[in-house]
């Protein structure tokens, strides 16, 4: 399978149209890592959005016991893609696991005479942020008490 196929099967990318996509596809690198390797630190400015394609991750805080497993189709460093700030989370391999990683200024030298496509595609992050800032927020409601509802 090549970038572009793997990148129509992640949500983030779902909606957005191939022709863009494939623009995107142009600025994928592959990377493979080991299980047990970390490949970002919560920390570490990364400037990159990070696509599982097989394998899985485990993202977290440090000194934090919860942690979430990331698979086929998922991907971390919006963020850091958007602002060049740190990822925010540490990520580290449960297994052997194949990446496809979207670095900023690749992405910018590709899409910068596009406005078009700029556009459709960080809506496209956007929305993936929107999704899980509400997930969030959902699960910040249900952990609480009950107390604060209605407050603003």
């Amino acid at each position: 399978m090549d970038a572009l196929q793997a990148l129509q099967k992640t949500f983030l990318f779902r909606d957005v149209p191939e022709p863009i996509l494939k623009l995107v596809a142009q600025c994928v690198e592959e990377r493979t890592v080991a299980a047990g390797e970390t490949i970002v630190s919560e920390s570490q400015a990364i400037e990159a959005l990070y696509l599982v394609r097989n394998g899985s991750v485990r993202a977290f805080h440090s000194g934090e016991a919860t942690f979430l497993v990331l698979g086929p189709g998922q991907s971390f460093g919006q963020v850091s893609l958007l602002d060049g700030g740190p990822a925010g989370l540490s990520a580290v391999a449960v297994e052997r696991t194949d990446l496809l990683v979207l670095g900023a200024a690749r992405l910018r030298e590709k899409l910068g005479g596009n406005h078009e496509a700029g556009y459709v595609l960080f809506r496209a992050v956007a929305r993936s942020l929107a999704s899980r800032l509400r997930q969030a927020l959902g699960a910040l409601a249900l952990a609480g008490d009950g107390s604060a509802a209605g407050k603003p």
